[in-house]
């Protein structure tokens, strides 16, 4: 295989992982306001 291609490959691959790794465990997630049953939760 080109040199040339291998590491565009090899770098795409790990742009994509960090870009997982960011995203899994740096940004926050919108947290769903899920009544369990308490009436003080503010979705009645």
């Amino acid at each position: 295989m080109n040199p040339f291609i291998q590491n565009v490959l090899a770098i795409t691959a790990l742009v994509f992982a960090l870009g997982f790794i960011f995203t899994k465990y740096f940004v926050k997630k919108k947290s769903k306001k899920a009544c369990g049953g308490d009436k003080d939760c503010g979705c009645h």
